[in-house]
Order: C-alpha cells, then structure tokens, then sequence
C-alpha cells in the first residue's frame, strides 16, 4: 500500500514538471510544425490539418457543441422520434415549431425534420419558423431538395430575401 501511495505521489509531482521541463514536447508556436496536428486557439472550429509547414482546413468541419452547432445530436435523435410519432401534420408541425423554438438548429437538422411532414405546406411553414432559430443559414440552399414542388422552393427564397 505504501509502495502505490509513494508511487501516485511521484506522478502527481513528476508529470506537471516532466510536461513543463519539455519531456514530452514542446507546445510552443516554434515546434507546431512537428505535430501532425494544429489547432490555434483562435479557430473555434477544430483541427487544421498540416500539409508540410502549411496549416489546411478540412472540406468539412464539424462545428463543435456551443459554437452554433445546432441541437445535440442525442436530443435531436429523440425530437425526430417524437415528431415521427405524431399522427396528424398538423400536430407534427406544432411540436417542431415548439422544439425549434427552444433548440436552435442547422440547416441539415431542419431539414431532416421538414422531410418528415407529409406536406409542402407544413414544409414550408416550418422551414420559414425555423429560419430565424437557424445557426447557419447561410446553407439554408440545402432546403431546396426537400420540397416537392418549385413553387415551395421559390415562396422560401422570397421569404428569406425579406
């Protein structure tokens, strides 16, 4: 018991001064190069990728959460659930308006959830709802495939130039 004891003491003192002293790598901007991986404190988004001493950011970022991510995906999954469990599109609607209200979301989650209503109509009454809770809607383009008619398609784009 004493031996562990003494042992869990040296980590806890050896480590930090290991880490500080450069033992396991420097963390200063003049060594970065030798990481396969950079990530400056002022990207909110994640990693850049190195290419040679180059820093490349990938085709597509994955936002992380609290950084207009939209709902967590757990809780998104389960509002989806919800929503799919509802009989009428009508009641479907209201409780997406509702939802949407409380959890900001991203383009792809309004989207997934305008393909479950059975209606262009409650298509687009919820994607003009969700326009103003949306984190990204800059992407809102992607909601142009979810309609079934152009006309839909052309109602959203004059709502969103409003």
């Amino acid at each position: 018991m004493k031996k562990l004891v003494l042992y869990f003491m040296l980590l806890v003192v050896a480590v930090p001064a290991a880490a500080q002293s450069g033992l396991f790598g420097s963390h200063s901007s003049s060594h970065s190069h030798h990481s396969r991986y950079h990530r400056p404190s002022h990207d909110p988004y994640g990693p850049m990728f190195t290419v040679g001493n180059r820093a490349r950011q990938p085709l597509f970022r994955e936002v992380p959460s609290g950084v207009g991510r939209g709902m967590d995906p757990r809780v998104f999954d389960e509002a989806c659930r919800i929503l799919s469990n509802e009989v009428f599109d009508g009641n479907r609607l209201e409780t997406a308006k509702r939802i949407n209200g409380a959890n900001p979301m991203s383009t792809r989650q309004i989207a997934e959830i305008c393909r479950l209503f059975t209606y262009d109509t409650n298509r687009l009454d919820f994607a003009k709802f969700a326009y103003r809770h949306c984190v990204d809607p800059n992407n809102f383009f992607l909601l142009d495939e979810v309609f079934t008619y152009s006309s839909s398609r052309d109602e959203l784009h004059e709502f969103m130039r409003k």
